[in-house]
């Protein structure tokens, strides 16, 4: 009975975490996406000073370029938050996960995709907005910040699906983990520039709020 009290304890202790975590899954890509496009339209004549076309223009580091434009603040803020918002996820979602050794991967790997976007709020360096190579510290971090994104990206849905596979609970992240892990690769690698870039952002986000979603949704089947 101690140990079944001590479960139904932790369980309703649980709930306000869960919940936070799931609010915070799911704000952060409308977050990001908005803030990026009011930014983006703010910042029209900047950009295109840059040579930047939402079709094309690949040399131009977009949404990245921004950090240089007339609201780069704002920028820099949207990328701080919506890490911030994705590593209240990871730690939501860290206790509710099948228990293997895949779960504790794909934890490590949300929480570092929101680490990730983190380190990106540091600018771009000016080299950098013409396609050139960083040359300040503060370019290189957000250049491997940029290198972290695409390769959790890619790799933690995997990982997520290997957590919760066979897993009723989690049914059918499984699914919408491969899913958006092939459909962010096929995006970036498109050669339509930003548009598609765009797409393979929306499709990662689109991910971590279906995970949100199910994790408050979750029923643990043990």
């Amino acid at each position: 009975m101690l140990v079944a009290g001590g479960t139904a304890d932790a369980a309703v202790k649980a709930k306000p975490l869960r919940r936070a975590g799931a609010l915070a899954g799911i704000l952060a890509g409308p977050f990001f996406l908005v803030s990026v496009g009011l930014n983006t339209w703010a910042s029209l004549g900047y950009l295109h000073q840059l040579g930047w076309e939402f079709v094309g223009s690949e040399q131009v580091p977009w949404p990245s370029s921004l950090t240089h434009g007339p609201y780069g603040w704002a920028h820099v803020a949207t990328f701080a938050i919506t890490g911030l918002l994705i590593v209240v996820l990871a730690i939501a979602v860290r206790n509710q996960l099948p228990r293997r050794r895949a779960s504790s991967f794909a934890v490590v790997l949300l929480a570092l995709l929101g680490v990730a976007l983190i380190l990106a709020a540091f600018r771009v360096d000016m080299p950098m907005l013409s396609g050139g190579s960083p040359v300040t510290w503060h370019g290189w971090v957000h250049g491997i910040a940029f290198l972290l994104i695409i390769a959790t990206g890619v790799v933690a849905p995997l990982t997520m699906a290997l957590a919760v596979r066979g897993d009723p609970g989690w049914r059918p992240i499984a699914v919408v983990s491969v899913a958006a892990s092939a459909l962010f690769v096929v995006f970036l690698f498109l050669p339509r520039g930003n548009a598609t870039f765009l797409m393979a952002i929306v499709t990662l986000f689109a991910w971590i709020a279906a995970v949100a979603v199910r994790l408050v949704t979750y029923t643990s089947t043990s």
